[in-house]
């Protein structure tokens, strides 16, 4: 369940009217909080850092986020707390959350 959205921008401090925290380290619970990273990935290798020193449970990583240092990184020191190399979650999300419920209805209906 969703409780709460931030929205991580370094350079604004609100996106469409929103409010934007400028780093992952203003996470209100950040232990607590998953993180999808839409970001070069030059950016995306401070913030994965950012991640682990804050023991954020679970990073999805968007494609294009993820070079081969990145994809290193991830191996030596999140390998279980990252999604890498899966689909767009902004694009298919809706797609990819319908598909999952679809197959726990098939394989386990009484569990829902």
């Amino acid at each position: 369940m969703i409780q709460e959205i931030n929205r991580f921008l370094k350079k604004e401090a609100e996106l469409e009217g929103v409010k934007t925290i400028a780093s992952i380290t203003d996470l209100p619970s950040p232990t607590t909080t998953s993180i999808s990273i839409i970001t070069p990935p030059k950016v995306t290798l401070g913030i994965l850092k950012e991640a682990k020193a804050l023991s954020i449970p679970a990073v999805w990583l968007q494609p294009g986020a993820e070079d081969a240092g990145v994809v290193e990184y991830v191996r030596e020191h999140l390998s279980d707390n990252v999604v890498i190399g899966g689909p767009c979650i902004l694009v298919n999300g809706d797609g990819l959350l319908r598909s999952q419920l679809q197959t726990r209805l098939q394989v386990y209906p009484r569990a829902l």
